[in-house]
């Protein structure tokens, strides 16, 4: 199921590739910092928190739809029942936001986030589907700068060893700089995102087919 889900994800974005240079659309690359945490459940009841590492990239469509690719990279050290514990967790998710006017320099957004997140914590790791979503504002600085101040939710599936990651929350804040491209750039740029969606896909199946044998041969 968690697999079709992605398939459709990567043929959606192929689709909007495909179709998009008939639109208005500005690009945009940028960094975000967040503080996030994590509802951890199971054999460890302790939440982790720390501050979460962003890079991001997107597009903006007819000024009013944005899609972004991010990536993210939070660690925690916490202790639980005298013991102690390390989560490492890398994220990969594409999100859509409707950007809604309120003002000459800023827009409120809300939208939807999907992706994979790969989670470590004493020193079990799985890669698995979380989806959720987010609202927030965009203050633009010019006609190139632009930050987001939001609130994200996401549901997750680790479950390693008894210890189960229920869900996340984050703030951030991001600074992101908007240009337009030309055809070939484009034409890259969105080969590039088809391959990152097809990467992503490739390592989740991997990540269950050798969950799946262990499970069998046991």
């Amino acid at each position: 199921m968690k697999s079709t889900k992605l398939m459709m994800l990567l043929a959606g974005s192929t689709l909007v590739c495909s179709s998009a240079q008939a639109l208005e659309i500005d690009y945009f690359a940028g960094a975000a910092l967040g503080y996030q945490t994590d509802s951890i459940a199971g054999a460890v009841k302790k939440d982790s928190e720390d501050l979460s590492y962003q890079g991001r990239i997107g597009m903006i469509i007819e000024n009013h739809h944005r899609i972004t690719g991010t990536f993210g990279y939070m660690e925690d050290k916490f202790s639980a029942s005298g013991s102690q514990y390390k989560q490492e967790q890398y994220s990969w998710l594409v999100s859509y936001d409707y950007l809604f006017p309120v003002h000459q320099n800023v827009n409120l957004f809300a939208g939807v986030t999907t992706g994979v997140n790969d989670n470590k914590i004493a020193g079990r790791a799985s890669t698995d589907f979380v989806w959720g979503g987010q609202v927030g504002m965009q203050y633009k600085w010019s006609k190139h700068l632009s930050s987001d101040l939001g609130y994200r939710y996401l549901e997750q599936d680790y479950s390693e060893s008894g210890i189960e990651i229920e869900n996340s929350q984050q703030v951030y804040l991001s600074l992101d700089y908007r240009f337009q491209i030309d055809s070939l750039t484009y034409l890259l740029l969105s080969m590039g995102l088809v391959s990152i969606l097809f990467f992503v896909f490739i390592r989740f199946s991997i990540q269950k087919l050798s969950l799946l044998s262990h499970f069998n041969r046991t």
